[in-house]
Formats: C-alpha cells, sequence, structure tokens
C-alpha cells in the first residue's frame, strides 16, 4: 500500500484514495442494481394484484431491457467525452425517482413509462462506470478489479431478494420499490463527495503507460466502433449471457415457486427468494474469479475463460430442467438445487468480467467506456427479447422449457468468442 503523502500511482501498489474512489463507485452499482432486480422478485404479487399474464407482465421486462440497451449506446460515448461521474449521477438520481414512481403506480401504462425511464437512468451507471475503472487502475489489473466491479453489481441482486421477499411478505409490493430508492439516494451522496473522474482530477500522476492522445472524441470516433469486427463478436457474446442472466432474475423466483402442478418447484415465496438469490452470489464468486483468472492464468488473454463460463451455465440449465424436480424430492435436494443455480446463474453473468475487458484490450482507455457501451447496448437489444420471448414459451410449453433455451444460448455465446480470440 502506498503512502497517503504519495502523488504518483504505481502499478504494483495501491493508493488508498485509489482504492476509495473505486469501491465507492462500484458500491453505487450495487444500488443500481437493487433498483432493477426488484421487479422479478415482485413479478407473482403484481400480476396477482392486476390480473397480468406472463405475456403482458413480460412486457415489462423487455421494456426495460430495451431502455437500457439504448441507453447503453449513448451513456459510454457521453461519459468518455465529458464526465463518467456526471452521468453516474443523473442516472442514480433518476432511477431513484422511477422506482418510487413506480411503487405509487396502479395500471401498465404508468408502469411501462416508469421503468422505460428506470431502464435509460440505470444504463448511466455501467459504461462510465467502467471508464473510471479504467482510469484509475493500471492494464494488467483490470481483470480483477473488473471482477470485483462486476461482483459487486450481482451483490445488488443478493440484497434484493431478502429486501423485496421481506417487504412483499411483511408490508406490500410497492415497498419492494420504495426501499431500494432510499438505499440508492443515500449512496448518491457519499459518491458526489468521494470520487473523480481520473487521477489528475486528485492530482495524481500515474507510473503506467496512458494514451498520450487527447483529442476530443468525436462521431467518428463512435461510428468506428461500431464497424469494428472484433467488437461486433463481444457484442454477439454478450448478448448470449445478458439474454440468459436476464431470463434468470426475470422468471426463476416464478419458477421455483409456481405449484408444481403448474410446472413449477412448488417452493414458498420466501424460500423461493433464498435459493434464487445463489444466482448472484454465484455471480459475485465467479466474476472476481474468471478476472483474476483471465488476469495471472491466461496473461490478459479473455475469451478461454469465458468459454469455460458459458460451457458450465449450459451445463448446469440442462441438469436443473431434466432433475430439478427430482432434486427436491431428495434429502438435501433443495441445496443442490441452489448449487446448480450458483453455477448457472454465476458462471453466465462471470462471464461478464472478461467480456466487459474486451473493449479496453481492443480500443484502450480513450475509446474503451464508448466500447463498453455499445458492447452493452447490443447486448441489451438481444437480451430484450428474453422477456417476452420466455413468456410465450412458458405460457405454451412449460415453465420448465425455457430452460433448455438458455441452455442452447449459453453455448451459442461460447461459440461467438472463438472469433475474438483475445
Amino acid at each position: 500500500m502506498l503512502p497517503k503523502a504519495s502523488q504518483v500511482l504505481k502499478e504494483n501498489e495501491f493508493h488508498p484514495v485509489q482504492l476509495r474512489v473505486f469501491f465507492v463507485m462500484v458500491t453505487l452499482y450495487t444500488f443500481y442494481f437493487t433498483c432493477n432486480n426488484n421487479l422479478g422478485v415482485a413479478a407473482s404479487e403484481i400480476q396477482r394484484t392486476f390480473a397480468l399474464n406472463n405475456v403482458e407482465f413480460g412486457v415489462l421486462f423487455t421494456i426495460f431491457t430495451l431502455g437500457f440497451g439504448l441507453g447503453q449506446f449513448f451513456s459510454g460515448y457521453l461519459g468518455d467525452r465529458y464526465s463518467p461521474k456526471m452521468l453516474m449521477l443523473i442516472g442514480a438520481i433518476g432511477a431513484a425517482c422511477a422506482n418510487i414512481g413506480f411503487g405509487l403506480s396502479s395500471n401498465m401504462t404508468a408502469f411501462g413509462v416508469l421503468w422505460a425511464m428506470n431502464a435509460v437512468c440505470l444504463a448511466m451507471g455501467w459504461s462510465p462506470g467502467c471508464s473510471i475503472l479504467f482510469r484509475w487502475i493500471p492494464k494488467k489489473r483490470w481483470g480483477l478489479f473488473m471482477g470485483v466491479f462486476d461482483a459487486f453489481a450481482f451483490l445488488g441482486g443478493i440484497l434484493i431478494y431478502p429486501i423485496a421477499g421481506f417487504a412483499l411478505s411483511y408490508l406490500s409490493w410497492r415497498a419492494a420499490f420504495f426501499l431500494p430508492a432510499a438505499m440508492l439516494l443515500l449512496w448518491t451522496a457519499a459518491f458526489a463527495v468521494w470520487v473523480k473522474d481520473s487521477p489528475q482530477q486528485c492530482g495524481f500522476d500515474v507510473e503506467w503507460k496512458e494514451e498520450t492522445s487527447k483529442e476530443v472524441i468525436t462521431l467518428k470516433d463512435y461510428r468506428d466502433v461500431l464497424k469494428n469486427g472484433a467488437i461486433v463478436f463481444v457484442s454477439l457474446s454478450t448478448v448470449c449471457s445478458q439474454f440468459v442472466r436476464w431470463g434468470l432474475v426475470n422468471w426463476m423466483v416464478k419458477i421455483l415457486a409456481a405449484p408444481v402442478e403448474g410446472g413449477g418447484f412448488g417452493l414458498a415465496l420466501l424460500a423461493a427468494t433464498v435459493i434464487a438469490s445463489a444466482m448472484h452470489w454465484g455471480g459475485a464468486v465467479f466474476s472476481i474469479f474468471f478476472g483474476y483468472l483471465s488476469d495471472r492464468v491466461f496473461q490478459g488473454s479473455r475469451w478461454q475463460t469465458i468459454v469455460i463460463g458459458f460451457t458450465i451455465s449450459g451445463i448446469s440449465l440442462l441438469l436443473i430442467y431434466l432433475c430439478g424436480l427430482w432434486l427436491i424430492n431428495l434429502k438435501g435436494g433443495i441445496i443442490a438445487l441452489g448449487a446448480l443455480l450458483f453455477l448457472a446463474g454465476g458462471c453466465v453473468q462471470g462471464v461478464q468480467a472478461p467480456q466487459f475487458n474486451l473493449p479496453g484490450d481492443i480500443l484502450g482507455t480513450r475509446l474503451g467506456g464508448t466500447g463498453v457501451g455499445i458492447v452493452n447496448g447490443w447486448s441489451y437489444m438481444g437480451a430484450s427479447f428474453a422477456g417476452v420471448s420466455l413468456g410465450f414459451i412458458m405460457d405454451h410449453f412449460g415453465l420448465l422449457s425455457c430452460l433448455v433455451l438458455m441452455a442452447v444460448i449459453s453455448f451459442l455465446g461460447a461459440v461467438a468468442i472463438l472469433f475474438v480470440r483475445r
């Protein structure tokens, strides 16, 4: 650890201010996540209250992924061009307001408008956050720190399951939107005080090599990134991970809690939320593990860990489909089911740590945030089909049938990244 008086950030030692900026930033994104995963937890109660079937309610998931994806396209570019900190602040305040408004609403029109607003605001978190990471952390440590960033995102998913589960069990579905908004606003104040866009704004020099170009990022740069072949294949792979990830986040609680005669696993709602949270614990663990693996074992090469993660996820999803109901009837079978969800959801979410390092590896720090935004934008455009398409499949072929589709898409994600080999 460098002494506090040091004004030079080094490659192999960390300064307390450097770590403070990073951890305050990633904790803000943790609270971002609580304002999005709450809808999946509250799905059954809202559907019951307003008599919405799976396809009708799935429209909200599709609205979110479309809005979040569209927001990603401009958030990375604006963060690189102006200020990633400013974008994250605007997004946090807007998302909190949208969640409060959603909790006060009582019809699908209002739900749709406010959830679209929430999506666009939450899109201002990830790409600008990656820009801050690329500026404050030396490249040789990007894999591990991106893994930690990703893990803190999934920590938000872990937190929201018991919080929203408690709100649904003892308060109301509306409280599942008020509580996350309050937590987000509180941490936004800390972020505003402690975080800066770059080390230079805090008076630091950096030991590691920086890009010499200080040109303002233009629309021509943006178009060049859009046409970059490697970025296209990274985007295709990330489409697959986001489709499976949001399919699990949005529908897994419902599948676990639905009666066996209705095609589900027949668990109590609180038990279903606890078991489903295993996906996010897995995401946190595998994000750090895959990030470390790509830095240390594969020496900065990312594609190997991505293939490993997708393959494990696909196999685990097939096992849940084939053996899940049988496992539940065994002594300790619920723990085994939780372990499979830990692997299935954890690995497909964990691959995003190396996936979102790739734009920085390919484009450098100047356009890394822009690249992350474009990759994430395309990924959410593709993943936007997860809400309605999986809802349609469950309505027509049974709840568990969606697990097979998600397994196939996991394997396709592994194939897509083989064209990058970075």
